[in-house]
């Protein structure tokens, strides 16, 4: 599995929670639904041959449970299993499930989830340290072209970047500038565990967060929109710091 994509393969007897599950996963950019299916057994061929990180695992189906189904793989992949009731959940963490998802199943829970599994494959295969840095990083600054001159901003100073078509206005500490680039390029150029992508207009400096209310972040006096497709990793990562 390249770490930027999570390959997986549903499992239910209930094509509509096929359906559902088929849904949300065409919302998460790092989700790759290689297929589903409403028999287990139809499953093993495609466990099997293909690279299957994830499996979403109904518990109860007429041919065969989803604990016994995971029982006959060699080296099963990581599973997230789902179900209709709730007093076969603890089945699931005996079978060393990640997580159990309860029908109805709501996108916020199933991002929830598929996070966690992500989280958990990334720590299994840790990406290697590149050997040469985007220019700047190491420094704590970037070297921002404005017009005829080029000018340093310490990245400690940036509380959010907004994009404006060919150029990008960086709000720092008591100054606003304007250079002409993109947000691909510029948060290229950011660390990724300080600055957050939260919107295709916006980047945040994740240490100038002063709150969240719904779907907006509070940085000062400004509100910035958290956009859907940014939606799923942006409260992974508040979670992974929540109290």
């Amino acid at each position: 599995m390249g770490l930027n994509v999570i390959n997986c393969i549903a499992i239910d007897d209930d094509l509509s929670a096929l359906r559902i599950i088929k849904e949300y996963c065409s919302k998460i950019q790092f989700v790759s639904l290689a297929g589903t299916f409403t028999n287990p057994f139809e499953a093993v061929h495609t466990i099997n041959n293909y690279q299957v990180d994830l499996i979403f695992l109904d518990i109860v189906m007429p041919q065969i449970t989803g604990p016994e189904f995971l029982k006959t793989l060699y080296n099963p992949p990581m599973v997230i299993f789902t179900t209709a009731f709730k007093e076969y959940a603890s089945d699931g963490f005996e079978c060393d499930a990640i997580d159990y998802l309860v029908k109805p199943i709501t996108f916020e829970r199933f991002s929830k989830a598929v996070n966690k599994a992500f989280q958990l494959i990334k720590m299994k295969n840790p990406v290697e340290t590149p050997v040469e840095e985007a220019p700047g990083i190491s420094h704590g600054f970037l070297m921002v072209k404005v017009e005829y001159t080029t000018i340093r901003v310490n990245l400690n100073d940036i509380l959010y970047i907004e994009g404006l078509k060919d150029y990008v206005k960086i709000y720092a500490e008591g100054r606003l500038i304007l250079t002409k680039t993109t947000m691909k390029n510029i948060i290229e150029k950011l660390p990724s565990g300080s600055f957050f992508r939260v919107h295709k207009s916006y980047i945040i400096s994740v240490d100038k967060i002063d709150m969240i209310e719904n779907s907006r972040i509070v940085i000062g006096n400004q509100r910035i929109p958290i956009g859907e497709s940014y939606r799923a990793s942006f409260f992974e990562m508040v979670n992974r710091n929540l109290i």
